[in-house]
């Protein structure tokens, strides 16, 4: 499981990274020349791609024969079988959607199925092999009848563990799954499931009629080119402009951020509550009175600052600059702020905070790297004199979002100074509120605020 989670991220991240790209050069694909830089993006855009191919194609091929074998109505009283299969389906889902969303996009670009095709040496082939595997009648025919097991059989079935809901997640929201869940009408999926010959006829002529051509058809299905990024917006995104206003100003400079987006596959990959970590450095008046503004790690930033960008945070095209207002498409939010630091801490802090813009984001979670970095390693490498608690993640140390917010607790070295939860304020008895949001105890939290009503909670509007 530890390994698809990383896989899904990486392929999010790339997914993600191919649509800003395609963007950003679609106006030169007739007749204009793409630049050097842009040049290196597409061709490194490849090289993921075949390595995250190969992994997926690993993982799939793994267990892949037996646990298609087993999709039946038997594993609804099987839980370990089950788990096996959902995660088989679930990868190949993911090996699916990576080409149908990442690559058919470009190779429908007559300049960019050129470039990548056959002026780099790198992928020369590779390409064209995922190709085939993604038009295979054989393979889109065993995925299909998984798909259609899943819907009849798999997804009706209470998930036994986390693990397992966040496999139902991963499935339900894949491009491929929703393509072929709407492809294939009900009474065939009875008929595959029962063995009918009509069922089975009729998935074949659909899958095809499908491998004659492009994944148009999922691409207009879906509509969305990233795939698994978000299902609504974050409830803190419509704060009233006052009230957004009235929350930055109450910030300072080393306040550490964490959110919660419940609405993003990508949370749920996240162990505990919370799943992201930024760092607050300030605005170009605090900056300016600790004598850091002509410093030469916060000089390149100057224009994005006074635009309004005073959080550093990881996020997965690298550690970047961004305003109150793009972090805030998040359901919770806690602000915690660290103990009394001298003016010379201080200076030090930020230094070190600013000095991570610009690294790539660490997908091995590893602490004791330098040169990458994850999000919640902000906080590791900002106050390197906190005795930061660590997990042993794929043989590596590692430190989770919650494993920052514990040291906001009683005794801690920092103190919750804003707390939302479910997109509604909570004011008062803050370290207790936290303590019962870190151990996922809903009912503890409604003793201490018998009154709190989450936006979840609410009632639909007629």
């Amino acid at each position: 499981m530890a390994v698809l989670r990383s896989l899904t991220l990486r392929s999010l991240d790339w997914r993600a990274r191919g649509a800003r790209f395609r963007e950003s050069v679609s106006e030169r694909l007739g007749s204009g020349v793409l630049t050097s830089a842009e040049l290196t993006r597409l061709y490194r855009g490849a090289e993921d791609y075949v390595f995250l191919d190969r992994r997926w194609e690993a993982l799939v091929d793994c267990q892949g024969d037996e646990a298609w074998r087993r999709a039946a109505p038997a594993l609804a009283h099987d839980p370990l079988a089950r788990l096996q299969t959902k995660l088989v389906l679930a990868a190949a889902l993911m090996q699916f959607d990576n080409y149908a969303v990442g690559v058919q996009p470009f190779f429908e670009e007559p300049k960019l199925r050129r470039l990548l095709r056959s002026d780099h040496p790198e992928v020369e082939g590779e390409l064209d092999a995922a190709a085939r595997r993604f038009l295979n009648p054989l393979r889109r025919q065993r995925l299909a009848g998984a798909v259609v097991w899943y819907r009849a059989e798999g997804g009706a079935v209470e998930a036994a563990t986390p693990n397992e809901a966040y496999l139902d997640e991963l499935i339900r929201q894949s491009s491929g799954y929703q393509f072929f869940s709407r492809a294939l009408p009900e009474r065939f999926v009875s008929e595959w499931v029962t063995g009918g010959h009509a069922g089975v006829a009729f998935v074949g002529d659909l899958l095809l009629e499908i491998g004659k051509g492009s994944m148009h058809a999922t691409s207009a299905t879906v509509g969305n080119a990233i795939g698994l990024v978000e299902t609504r917006h974050g409830y803190l995104k419509d704060l009233p402009a006052a009230e957004k206003s009235a929350l930055g100003a109450q910030l300072r400079p080393l306040d550490v951020l964490l959110e919660k987006t419940p609405f993003r596959l990508t949370d749920k990959s996240i162990p505990g509550h919370y799943g992201h970590v930024a760092v607050w450095v300030g605005s170009e008046a605090e900056l300016t009175e600790l004598g850091l503004w002509d410093e030469p790690l916060v000089r390149p930033h100057h224009a994005r600052i006074r635009a309004g960008a005073s959080i550093v945070e990881a996020l997965r095209p690298g550690v970047e600059l961004n305003t109150l207002e793009h972090f805030l498409n998040i359901d919770d939010l806690l602000v915690i702020r660290p103990r009394p630091l001298s003016r010379t801490e201080t200076r030090a802090a930020l230094l070190r905070t600013f000095g991570q813009l610009g690294k790539s984001y660490d997908f091995n979670f590893d602490v004791e790297s330098d040169r990458r970095i994850v999000c919640s390693e902000l906080a590791f490498v900002v106050f390197p004199d906190v005795a930061w608690p660590t997990t042993r993640v794929l043989g590596r140390s590692s430190i989770s979002p919650d494993q920052v917010a514990v040291k906001a607790g009683p005794g801690g070295v920092f103190t919750p100074v804003i707390l939302y939860h479910d997109g509604v304020p909570i004011r008062e008895k803050l370290v207790e509120s936290l303590q019962c949001l870190l151990l996922e105890d809903g009912s503890a939290l409604r003793v201490l605020h018998p009154d709190f009503v989450g936006r979840s909670e609410r009632p639909a509007a007629p």
